[in-house]
């Protein structure tokens, strides 16, 4: 099932010579084209001196929209990598595209730079979970972390676990098997009705907020939630010439009739799993789409939907509204009923 697929592998100086050629090799086996990308084609040694590799591609030939996934591997090469622009140009962008993202042990050091940590869960090297989390995220220590995009791992040991668990994000993703079993049509239908019922669940949850931040930005999910379901009609209507996308209250994660008690951190917390299954299910169905329309929409939806779940952990994690983070990821628009946030 990997065979086509494209994965870059970024080192540098004294990068971890397990971390880099045991992912490469385990992924090559499986049929994916492997490309190892350095800050430039000079032959690199690795970290015990044990492994010297020479660079497929430097960081200005290799482009983001060739690769179906990025890892990162640890070593001394993170700290040099952190510190080149390009480099952190290229993760930045292909963090946007919502593809899978591995880091292994230091690796996270890179995302720490193009600061892209704020509101992520992940593992990493012991050494440097202090500075993950004053970067924003949330250090678990275990073997391999799935957050949205992110597959992360500790160390060498791991890698079995890492790369078992990147290779199923590259192939199926980590949709349920019957939304694997879905045809394009059936999986835009099951999108809509999702959309739908998650505009619904945050437009309820809006009224019952206390924090005016709080409230605001569920009122403004309510309002993309509402875009993302016209839109997935629209490609519906086109795809299958119907009429009208028949509605199933029944197949949305979150639902609009919720305790009307129910805590900031319950609906937070609710929000941010139904995000999750999201964009597991959008990733499935942007690889398994024959229809280039239906390919983009779903891969669109998948970086929406981690960009939503990432939203919501700052309040999670802070209980601040999350006001800073929301600014800088909206700057570009001002939702209606924002107005008091800016």
């Amino acid at each position: 099932m990997l065979k086509g697929k494209r994965v870059a592998i970024l080192i540098g100086p004294k990068f971890h010579d397990e971390e880099a050629t045991i992912p490469r090799d385990f992924l090559q086996q499986q049929g994916v084209k492997v490309d190892l990308i350095g800050l430039d084609t000079s032959e690199l040694t690795g970290k015990y001196d044990r492994i010297t590799l020479k660079p497929d591609l430097s960081i200005d030939q290799a482009q983001v929209g060739d690769y179906d996934g990025l890892i990162i591997p640890g070593g001394g090469a993170p700290e040099r990598i952190r510190l080149d622009d390009r480099a952190l140009d290229f993760v930045r962008v292909f963090w946007g595209t919502g593809r899978p993202v591995g880091t292994i042990c230091h690796g996270a050091q890179v995302l720490i730079s193009a600061r892209l940590l704020e509101g992520v869960t992940l593992t990493c090297v012991a050494g440097i979970r202090d500075d993950v989390m004053l970067a924003g995220a949330r250090y678990v220590d275990q073997a391999v972390c799935i957050d949205g995009q992110l597959i992360s791992s500790r160390q060498p040991e791991d890698l079995p676990e890492f790369n078992d668990a990147f290779a199923r994000a590259l192939d199926s993703g980590f949709a349920t098997e019957n939304e694997r079993e879905l045809d394009p049509a059936g999986a835009l239908l099951l999108a809509a009705n999702r959309e739908r019922g998650a505009k619904e669940f945050y437009l309820c949850v809006s009224q019952m907020m206390e924090r005016s931040a709080l409230r605001n930005k569920f009122k403004y999910l309510s309002n993309v939630e509402q875009d993302h379901y016209d839109q997935l009609v629209d490609l519906y209507k086109k795809i299958t010439a119907a009429q009208e996308a028949p509605y199933d209250p029944a197949a949305s994660e979150i639902r609009a009739e919720i305790a009307a008690n129910i805590s900031a951190e319950e609906a937070i917390e609710l929000a941010m799993n139904a995000e999750q299954k999201a964009y597991d299910f959008y990733r499935h169905a942007a690889a398994k789409s024959k229809s280039d329309a239906a390919r983009e929409m779903f891969e669109y939806l998948a970086a929406e939907e981690l960009e939503h779940k990432r939203l919501l952990s700052v309040d999670r994690a802070a209980d601040l509204g999350g006001e800073r983070h929301f600014q800088w990821a909206t700057h570009w628009d001002v939702p209606p009923g924002m107005d008091d946030l800016w």
